[in-house]
């Protein structure tokens, strides 16, 4: 079994992932993949060098995560770019991971629906949590309130992920009160595969 685990920035989609491989599920986070894609020596780091400048390498050679970040959350054409150079890499990597899967498996796909990558799923959950809560949790990551608004407002709102997902996860309570509708989705899910 193909599941997809998507929601918005600061919903708890890795806290929901944990929940399921707590429950015997195998999970892959694509945050992780896209890392691994733009690590130094891979095509992908050559090519997001080429579009954004040396400037975005850091002294170590890897990549200066948090300068790329802020480059392309204040651009929207940049953000397209940068996802254009990495999101192919990253489903190539999660593909032949869920190849591999000799049980149900989980992929975390934050941008799941805004990159295209919504088919072939056997189930597709969105993790969801007000602005309000979601907001808080960015600025206790460090966030300012500018940078927490900035990032929200690059994704698809949580009605749009929640209307075209199978599933949803409500998070704005405990860890608890998440972890039991996981139980609960991934028994309805167990029910209809």
């Amino acid at each position: 079994m193909k599941l997809a685990l998507t929601g918005g920035i600061a919903c708890g989609k890795s806290l929901a992932a944990s929940f399921m491989a707590a429950r015997g599920l195998a999970v892959c986070e694509a945050d992780a993949l896209a890392h691994q894609a733009m690590a130094q020596g891979t095509a992908v780091y050559d090519a997001v060098v080429d579009r954004f400048g040396a400037g975005i390498v850091a002294p170590s050679g890897e990549l200066d995560r948090g300068l790329l970040g802020a480059r392309v959350f204040a651009s929207a054409q940049e953000r397209e770019d940068l996802n254009a150079l990495v999101h192919p890499a990253v489903e190539t990597l999660w593909t032949a991971w869920m190849l591999q899967q000799r049980c149900a498996a989980v992929v975390v796909v934050p941008l799941l629906f805004e990159g295209g990558y919504d088919r072939g799923w056997d189930a597709i959950v969105c993790v969801g949590a007000s602005r309000e809560v979601r907001k808080a949790r960015l600025l206790r990551r460090g966030l300012n309130e500018n940078e927490a608004r900035v990032r929200m407002g690059a994704q698809w709102a949580g009605r749009k992920k929640a209307a075209r997902s199978d599933y949803v996860l409500w998070n704005d309570g405990s860890a608890d009160g998440l972890e039991a509708q996981v139980e609960r989705v991934l028994n309805s899910i167990g029910r209809q595969g």
